[in-house]
């Protein structure tokens, strides 16, 4: 049993990263279940160059720390993505074995044109299954001889329920509201739900806490943890953090970054009783250590407090 944070290292951690950072590691403290590290850096094209190692220095500046991570080891290293192609090529292979994958040679444009549906939460359309067949299949290849194929894993209509920790009971129709979607990108990367799936069943992650903007990829990782054999955790999707008009943060426009926040002074304790204050966790902004928080809280607590301030959802 375990907890993680998994960043991805596109850029400076902005409070809203920290902030969930801070809520991962809390939530594992207090379940007395390790802590995991990893470094989400499978699309490499959009890594920053020492980003990974200026992340691991704001978290341990903050007070947060970690049983594993890539720089410390432990028994599921490696804990960076980017080294553990192999593992996820096992996994491709497995769902190719079983038929549930197959290679897709639709452009974006083919995909705009015949998709079904706008994709209920995000601007995107629902894949059509349009390479399904072998004879369509062929037919799409045809049109574009010099495109390499990604793959798909094919959905059905199975209907996935589950209790999010802090949003409550979220159901989704896998081929109606997801569509068939990419495990292997056509540039060769494996898709970040296959790859997420891989890492947390490996790592024996039993609680997932990110933020509110992954709900939508929990139904489909919840069927790859069932067709690759792993338990599916449980899920805790933490509200974003955004700024005075109501912006959600950006690590593209250095929003609220902790570099911003340092250069004026002001201590991690200081921001560890603003993080807290901002979600719920105290009544009122003052200056306390992440273990001085840890020691405030029990487990049902820090999900309460949550919930408590989170708006419902229509």
């Amino acid at each position: 049993m375990s907890g993680r944070y998994a960043p991805s290292p596109s850029g400076s951690l902005h409070l809203g990263n920290l902030r969930t950072a801070l809520i991962a590691w809390l939530q594992a403290r207090l379940a007395s279940h390790p802590f995991i590290l990893r470094i989400e850096d499978l699309d490499l094209p959009r890594t920053k160059a020492g980003s990974r190692e200026q992340m691991i220095k704001d978290l341990l500046w903050l007070g947060l720390d970690w049983d594993q991570g890539p720089d410390i080891g432990g028994p599921a290293a490696p804990y960076e993505q980017s080294q553990r192609a192999i593992l996820y090529e096992a996994a491709f292979v497995q769902l190719l074995e079983q038929g549930l994958i197959y290679p897709c040679y639709c452009s974006r444009k083919d995909i705009q044109n015949s998709a079904r549906a706008p994709h209920a939460h995000k601007n995107e359309s629902i894949y059509p299954g349009s390479c399904r067949t072998p004879e369509k299949r062929a037919e799409i290849a045809q049109r574009h001889p010099n495109k390499v194929a990604a793959w798909r894993y094919r959905t059905s209509s199975r209907s996935i329920e589950f209790e999010d920790r802090i949003l409550g009971k979220v159901s989704q129709t896998l081929d109606l509201e997801v569509g068939d979607f990419v495990v292997k990108r056509a540039d060769g990367l494996f898709a970040y739900q296959l790859a997420v799936v891989v890492d947390d069943g490996l790592m024996g992650v039993t609680n997932v806490v990110r933020g509110a903007d992954l709900l939508d990829s929990t139904a489909r990782q919840i069927e790859l943890f069932e067709v690759l054999g792993y338990p599916a955790p449980a899920f805790w999707h933490v509200p974003l953090m955004t700024d005075a008009q109501g912006t959600r943060l950006s690590k593209r426009d250095g929003s609220d970054s902790l570099n911003m926040w340092q250069q004026q002074g002001k201590s991690a304790a200081t921001l560890i009783g603003h993080l807290a204050f901002t979600v719920g966790l105290i009544d009122e902004a003052q200056p306390l250590s992440a273990q001085e928080l840890l020691q405030g809280l029990t487990l049902d607590q820090l999900q309460q407090r949550i919930q408590r301030g989170i708006t419902p959802r229509e």
